[in-house]
């Protein structure tokens, strides 16, 4: 018997020896690694999807409340909204901010910018949830 290859002679005919040969294997097995990373992240992107929707929903909830504890009264001074603070436990890695800004030329147009901004920490990055609204209140003569 003759051997050829992967290909073995007997009594004049070719036979197909079975088996893999090396190169075969190594890349069934790089294709399949690839296969698994991929795997691997996509799941661990889908795990993170969840947490930080719940994480805005948070930040919305904490701005009802906020809007509630520190409300924009008509009677007081619009500049008097601004201000910063963070929030009790279980939130106690979030903060928030307000800025008062005039809009329009001058300070009789009466309307105002305040600009509410909550903002966390998840995985060592920074994020904010912010919300504008615009204030009109005419000057007091």
């Amino acid at each position: 018997m003759k051997k050829d290859g992967r290909w073995a002679r007997d009594d004049g005919r070719l036979k197909r020896r079975a088996g893999l040969t090396l190169v075969e294997v190594i890349l069934a097995l790089m294709i399949i690694g690839t296969g698994l990373v991929a795997l691997v992240a996509a799941v661990s992107r889908c795990l993170a999807v969840p947490r930080l929707a719940m994480n805005y929903d948070t930040a919305r909830e904490l701005l009802g409340q906020l809007e509630v504890e520190e409300p924009l009264l008509v009677e007081e001074e619009i500049e008097d909204a601004a201000g910063s603070g963070s929030f009790d436990s279980p939130h106690a890695n979030f903060s928030w901010r307000r800025e008062v800004v005039q809009e329009g030329e001058d300070e009789e147009d009466g309307l105002w910018r305040v600009t509410t901004t909550i903002t966390w920490t998840e995985n060592s990055r920074s994020r904010s949830e912010q919300v504008v609204t615009l204030f009109y209140r005419v000057k007091k003569p």
